[in-house]
């Protein structure tokens, strides 16, 4: 399991770098959150596309299982159990949990050529206030 896991890290590190060496040119530095904006979305292929939501999905449902069990041991050490997911983590899971990556893809690509004058946002931007917000809106309704 632990060397499935490293595997799939480095396959999302080596998928990355070459999103992060391009957006490096385009003045963003080393934060990966910055650099992958509407622009360098565009010029992505749809399988490293995919392979970036898979990437997230891997790190948030770790994320997601190691504070899980982390909650079950102080439950069952008489502790109170403690959260360190993040909003952004369980708006991810709530919102996307039935939800094919393709389809994500989809959407990410159709706000980015509907808004063509905001190639400069960032994906995570994107996905957070254009499609995890709403959803989780709609849910709550």
């Amino acid at each position: 399991m632990k060397k499935a896991i490293m595997s799939l890290c480095l396959a999302a590190a080596l998928m990355l770098g070459a999103v992060s060496a391009q957006a490096a040119e385009e003045g963003k530095g080393n934060n990966p959150v910055l650099q992958l904006t509407g622009t360098v979305w565009q010029q992505t292929t749809l399988e490293n596309k995919l392979s970036i939501l898979f990437g997230m999905d891997m790190v948030i449902a770790t994320e997601y299982f190691v504070n899980s069990r982390e909650a079950e041991l102080a439950a069952k050490n008489g502790k109170v159990p403690v959260s360190t997911l993040s909003k952004f983590e369980k708006g991810w899971m709530k919102a996307f949990k039935d939800v094919k990556r393709t389809t994500i893809v989809e959407e990410v690509d159709a706000w980015y050529a509907a808004h063509p004058d905001k190639l400069d946002r960032t994906v995570l931007g994107v996905l957070w206030f254009e499609l995890i917000t709403p959803r989780l809106a709609a849910a709550n309704q």
